[in-house]
């Protein structure tokens, strides 16, 4: 090892300490751990502001859908975005009562991301059809779409086919919120961002997750698994995100889920080898959709 390497390790060592200690995306998640339930008074109206983005995520009334509204809202405090909650309901089970029971839900999740992240502005909608196709055509505009996921065998509006529909063909990057150990330990916030590359990896896909990375203030573990020597020369350093490339034997999406439990995300291409747009995901995407132990990010 070079003197170079070693002062870019020392260099590295210093900022991994100081983001272990604190990182934005910790100060910010620790206030949606740290609240009390869904139904809190909001504490002030959201602060006037430029937007240039938006993060749209699906709401219903099962306990899945808070935690995605709260991982929704953290991502738009990051990046300055404004954040849209839409709620489907199927036309069979229309009714006032229903329709009222709607917008109370996202009164509180309205009220909640407003006591949590008062900067953030937030606007709802109630749609009434299939929740698939509204969710892609209300979400279009979106710079994210963030889904949550049931981790039973009870059906919901938002469950695992509407997830795996919208990580598939929404145009943007797609959240799918897992956190079957939800809440979390107290190490979540500092907890690393993961990204799984291959030799046919897209630079956008390592592009989103440095810039996650970076807005997040933490630590980015780019993971290579499989036989044989590779080369991760592709993988930037960016200078202000602390990277660690990491090779591992063995089976992709195993190493991908081993390390979903100790990361807060993880990065993962929507296609698989030869994917194209359009195309259902890929066998690691899809296997990360239902098996991860954190959010996962589907991305290309």
């Amino acid at each position: 090892m070079t003197n170079l390497d070693d002062r870019r390790t020392e260099a590295q060592a210093r900022r991994a300490a100081t983001m272990t200690a604190h990182t934005r995306f910790g100060e910010i998640v620790n206030r949606y751990l740290g609240a009390t339930g869904y139904r809190e008074p909001a504490t002030g109206a959201p602060r006037s502001k430029t937007v240039t983005g938006v993060v749209v995520v699906g709401v219903d009334e099962t306990p899945t859908s808070y935690p995605a509204v709260d991982h929704a809202a953290v991502e738009a405090e990051l990046r300055g975005w404004s954040l849209r909650t839409l709620h489907v309901q199927p036309s069979y089970e229309l009714s006032a009562a229903s329709r009222a029971a709607a917008a109370r839900l996202l009164e509180r999740m309205t009220d909640r991301v407003h006591a949590c992240s008062p900067a953030v502005p937030v606007t709802s909608r109630i749609a009434i059809g299939a929740a698939g196709p509204l969710l892609l055509s209300d979400a279009r505009d979106a710079d994210l779409m963030v889904v949550g996921h049931r981790h039973g065998p009870t059906r919901t509006a938002f469950g695992l086919s509407v997830a795996d529909r919208m990580a598939a063909h929404h145009r943007a990057p797609v959240m799918v919120v897992r956190v079957p150990g939800w809440p979390p330990g107290p190490d979540f916030g500092a907890r690393p961002l993961v990204v799984g590359v291959d030799v046919e990896t897209s630079a956008e896909i390592v592009a989103f997750a440095v810039e996650e990375a970076r807005v997040r203030g933490c630590e980015l573990i780019v993971l290579h698994a499989g036989t044989g020597a590779v080369s991760m020369q592709h993988v930037p350093d960016p200078g202000d995100v602390v990277v660690r490339k990491r090779l591992v034997a063995g089976d992709p999406v195993s190493a991908l889920i081993d390390a979903s439990g100790r990361a807060s995300a993880v990065v993962v291409g929507r296609r698989g080898p030869g994917g194209f747009a359009g195309a259902l995901l890929g066998s690691v995407s899809r296997a990360m959709v239902q098996r991860a132990q954190c959010p996962v990010f589907l991305v290309g």
